[in-house]
């Protein structure tokens, strides 16, 4: 697992990924989600990514292109980017 100093406590912490709807948008009435952690010694919260419904089509569209490296079209990845 993955650690990091806490810029808070400065203590090494191990970081698990939480996932938490912090919004709904109101557009398209989709979940906003915040990806973080917290200091489990001082409680400090660390966001890692914020992503609403395009953003988490236009990732999975490139993971997509990514695992076909044959069919891989770089202009459309640029696109996608």
């Amino acid at each position: 697992m993955k650690t990091c100093i806490c810029d808070k406590c400065g203590k090494e912490i191990e970081i698990n990924i939480q996932e938490d709807v912090i919004d709904i948008d109101v557009d398209s009435e989709d979940d906003v989600i915040e990806q973080f952690f917290v200091c489990p010694e001082c409680g400090e919260h660390y966001t890692v990514f914020i992503s609403d419904r395009f953003m988490r089509q236009k990732i999975a569209a490139r993971k997509r292109l990514k695992r076909e490296p044959m069919n891989y079209n770089p202009a459309l990845d640029a696109a996608l980017v």
